[in-house]
């Protein structure tokens, strides 16, 4: 998704001018947006306000995705709407009048091309992954996957008697050791009396 700000940067210095970039679905597989498919995007869509600033384009804006993820409790696929607000300054490395060279940015700073356009998937794509739900359900009141048996819970509700790991059954008999002893002191102590 790329934008061209050469109609921008003509202009004086506080000019702005409105985009609007979308993708999917679906999104082309062979196309230049595939990352996006990588992250599980189904389909993006962004309004954009680009204002020229002295180092370049400040672009700010908000973003509306779909991304496929799987419920967090039951494992099923599911899609999950993500909204987000972004701000980003980008600099120009020449003049798009005369093509001179401009003062160099800063190191870490994000460029606009020599074709004075701006890949905006990169940007959009990082927003959209930091707005997604880490543990996304189905639905809120979701009962997930049986922990003994792995039963969708939603599907069959069920129970099971209680199992004991194996690897706790010595701590449960130390645990009744303890009951049988105190037992027995209390025993002890009421024939005392």
């Amino acid at each position: 998704m790329k934008v061209s700000v050469a109609p921008l940067l003509k202009q004086p210095v506080g000019s702005r001018i409105d985009y609007r970039v979308e993708e999917g679905p679906p999104i082309d597989r062979r196309g230049d947006n595939v990352e996006l498919l990588d992250a599980g995007v189904i389909s993006i869509d962004a309004d954009i306000e680009a204002t020229h600033t002295d180092p370049g384009a400040y672009l700010e804006g908000d973003a509306r995705a779909t991304v496929s993820q799987e419920c967090a409790r039951c494992l099923r696929p599911i899609q999950s709407p993500v909204e987000t607000h972004f701000a980003e300054q980008y600099y120009a490395t020449q003049r798009v009048d005369t093509g001179e060279a401009l003062a160099p940015a800063p190191l870490d700073a994000k460029m606009i091309g020599s074709d004075f356009t701006i890949d905006l998937t990169p940007l959009l794509l990082e927003e959209v992954m930091l707005a997604t739900p880490q543990a996304p359900l189905c639905r809120p009141d979701c009962k997930g996957l049986c922990p003994t048996c792995g039963i969708d819970l939603n599907e069959r509700p069920h129970e099971h008697d209680d199992v004991v790991d194996d690897r706790w059954a010595k701590l449960g008999a130390l645990a009744e050791l303890r009951v049988d002893k105190e037992r027995e002191d209390r025993e002890d102590r009421e024939d005392r009396e």
